[in-house]
Formats: C-alpha cells, structure tokens, sequence
C-alpha cells in the first residue's frame, strides 16, 4: 500500500470516526433501558439463530440471521463504534473503557468455546453418551460464537456505559 492510499484510508477513518460521535439520529436509542433492551434481542437473536440452525430449519435460519445481522448494525450504530474505532480516534477515556469491554469479552467467549469444546470432546466418546454430533449442530455452535465475536464487545459498551 503506497503512502497515499495509507494516508487516504487514514482520512477516511477519521472521517468516519467524527461522522459516528456527531450522529445524533439514533439518540432516542441512546438511553440505558433501549440500550440494554437491544443488547438483550441481539442475545435473543443469536440464541435463536443457534436454536433454528441446531433443528436445521434453513428457511426461518436465515430470517433469523437477518434479523440478527439488522440488531447487530443498529447495536453499534447505536454505541457509535465505540468498541471498534482505532486507539488514534477515541480519547483516553473510551480507550480504557473499550480495553475493559474486550476483556470482559475475551473471558466470556473463550468461556462458551471451551464449553462447546468439551461438550464436542464428550459428544464424540461414544462410550459416554449414545448421542452424535452431527453436521447441524456444529452448524449452531458456529453461529453462536460467530454472533458472539463480533457483537459481544458492542453490547457490553450499550450495557455498561451511563452515557454514549
């Protein structure tokens, strides 16, 4: 990447950043209560992705996933990229706050993963349980930790902030 592609993305993020923090078109979804009532359908969403794909029900599966693709775009909206933004574009106090959140969030997936893990582990000692891990429930695990990865941070940002 050549210096002024470098220096034109670099504005565009800048650009984009400043854009975020002056929106104030999704302020009425700026309050606590919408805040951790949208983190709440994202989980429900996610959950409900896991759960369709789980019973291989591909129609409402995909419904589901846009319905949760459509929460997870207005979630950080709503948080204005807070969780995603560069270090060079938010201030000291967003900084910690967010490395907070990832932490949280870190320790948090790697607890499902490994959950899912050892439920996979189990699953496949067929001396152990009489039930086989087929191809739709690798499927559910996936979109959970998919869902996980992505919007974890921006929901913790929307639950745990006072003001946005």
């Amino acid at each position: 990447m050549s210096r002024a592609d470098h220096d034109a993305r670099t504005r565009k993020i800048a650009d984009d950043a400043e854009r975020l923090q002056r929106d104030t078109r999704l302020d009425a979804w700026r309050t606590p209560a919408r805040r951790r009532g949208l983190v709440l359908a994202t989980l429900a969403a996610l959950a409900g992705i896991s759960v369709l794909a789980w019973l291989d029900r591909s129609v409402a599966l995909l419904v589901a996933i846009a319905l949760g693709v459509g929460l997870y775009v207005l979630l950080r909206r709503v948080v204005r990229g807070m969780a995603d933004l560069p270090d060079a574009f938010v201030d000291e106090r967003v900084r910690t706050m967010r490395n907070e959140r990832y932490r949280y969030a870190y320790q948090v997936l790697s607890g499902v993963v490994m959950l899912l893990l050892l439920a996979g582990y189990l699953a496949t000692d067929a001396s152990r349980m009489t039930w086989q891990p087929e191809a739709r429930h690798v499927h559910a695990a996936f979109w959970m930790v998919l869902g996980l990865s992505l919007a974890l941070p921006s929901m913790l940002v929307a639950w745990g902030e006072r003001e946005l």
